[in-house]
């Protein structure tokens, strides 16, 4: 009796972990076509399957929902299986994909077929037509330093927080309660956006990362026209681009996102007719779009001249905000209700 044949699941040499590697993703093929993939006797591929059955580690496969092996087209390209890839393995076995494949004969990778698939159901999400009222728009005044205040929006219903807090000394201490109120309003996986300047950016990422349920994911760039550069002169400092902290609740599991955003293509760099912190409506609607679907809902805790309940709305996203500034929501609901034909 050979070495291979007496040992354990936990004792395999370098060739029977790379068969146990392949029928995790591959149980259903016979032990002779895994031998052919690996260049390996069936035999071994044999041996390997018998001690993961007695581990019982991998009852999950035995016991494994087959149905994709019956699909018609793998019982026309049967030889298919043996070309493909763990990775290629995976993707074959969902029956969409099949379906995508056989409607579809000129893609021959499972993995293209997927990715085909994801973007158009991808595009279709983009795509869909939302026709929202004004009841779903909600805004008021509130402090977003006082975390009771909010009470009146449902905890894990946000979809993406979008914020422009002041740049100035006071950034810190406001987005220490921007961090407290997105973590309990956004759901699981939603995004916060901070647009900030760089002259407090140490202490405003430390503020926004407060709370724990939040963690940084990454810097997002956008760009400030030539001619309008930002000017910090007591740090000698031009800024030619505008920063946007992307905070995460939980596991960001979204569409992949550039970090450099070519927005605004204008030189409208702010909407100051509005505020006086107004920032450029086609960048604020380019991150909803980014970010978000047609549907979901979106919530600003410093709205000012309302720039993105405006963009919200116009993109088919319901939207919740707030503001210390009564009159700041003043100017941002009788920009709404315009939106919804009321001239007042």
């Amino acid at each position: 009796m050979c070495v291979e044949e007496v040992v354990g699941i936990a004792r395999l040499t370098e060739k029977q972990k790379k068969i146990q590697e392949y029928l995790k993703t591959a149980w259903e093929l016979s032990d002779r076509s895994i031998a052919r993939i690996l260049g390996v006797s069936h035999s071994t591929v044999g041996l390997v399957r018998q001690e993961m059955k007695k581990s019982g580690q991998f009852d999950h496969l035995c016991n494994d929902d087959s149905e994709w092996m019956n699909h018609p087209y793998i019982q026309a390209n049967k030889g298919l299986l043996e070309t493909l890839n763990p990775r290629g393995l995976r993707a074959i076995k969902r029956l969409d994909v099949l379906d995508y494949m056989m409607t579809h004969p000129q893609i021959k990778s499972p993995c293209v077929a997927q990715a085909y698939l994801e973007r158009e159901k991808r595009q279709k999400r983009k795509d869909a037509r939302v026709v929202l009222n004004i009841n779903d728009v909600d805004i008021r005044v509130a402090d977003v330093r006082q975390v009771g205040q909010f009470d009146w929006i449902r905890d894990n219903s946000v979809d993406l927080c979008i914020c422009d807090p002041p740049w100035g000394k006071s950034s810190p201490v406001v987005c220490e309660g921007i961090s407290k109120v997105a973590a309990t309003k956004l759901r699981d996986g939603g995004s916060l956006l901070v647009l900030v300047g760089g002259s407090y950016l140490p202490d405003v990422i430390t503020a926004l990362s407060s709370d724990k349920r939040l963690r940084y994911h990454w810097l997002l760039t956008c760009k400030l026209p030539q001619g309008s550069p930002a000017s910090v002169s007591w740090l000698k400092v031009q800024s030619k681009v505008r920063l946007v902290l992307w905070f995460v609740k939980g596991k960001y599991i979204g569409d992949i996102v550039a970090d450099y955003i070519d927005r605004p293509t204008s030189d409208n760099t702010t909407d100051k007719s509005h505020h006086e912190w107004g920032a450029p409506e086609e960048l604020v609607s380019e991150l909803i779009r980014r970010f978000t679907d047609p549907g979901d809902t979106i919530a600003d805790f410093t709205v000012g001249g309302g720039t993105t309940a405006v963009s919200s709305v116009l993109l088919g996203r319901r939207f919740l905000g707030t503001d210390i500034d009564a009159e700041a929501i003043k100017t941002t609901m009788r920009r709404v209700r315009r939106l919804f034909g009321y001239t007042k």
